[in-house]
């Protein structure tokens, strides 16, 4: 059995699966524009690295409302079918982190 995990360590943006960085516009990978609509970005995903051209990049990919719900609710549904902790009506933090991001506002970038 694994070791439980505090709530508080639990950060669903980053549970998100972003685009390949090579595949975004300099908007996108910018933060300027959502990662998957490029539609305004509102919401931080948090800090990647990932490689672009043999380099290893630090980018902070952002994304619009609807684009997060939708990726929050689809990497739930994934997560719940395959998690051995996520018994029915006994979800792990992971799966609770990412239903609450499906259902809610996400946290917005701070500024300043």
């Amino acid at each position: 059995m694994s070791a439980p995990v505090h709530p508080g360590f639990v950060d669903a943006h980053q549970m998100l699966a972003v685009p390949r960085i090579s595949t975004r516009t300099e908007a996108q990978t910018e933060g300027r524009r959502c990662v998957w609509c490029s539609g305004p970005a509102s919401v931080d995903l948090g800090p990647r690295l990932s490689a672009r051209d043999g380099i290893l990049e630090r980018w902070e990919p952002r994304a619009c409302l609807s684009c997060t719900r939708r990726e929050a609710g689809r990497v739930y549904d994934v997560h719940v079918g395959a998690c051995a902790r996520c018994a029915p009506a006994l979800y792990c933090p992971d799966a609770r982190a990412l239903h609450s991001l499906s259902q809610r506002a996400p946290r917005m970038r701070q500024t300043g």
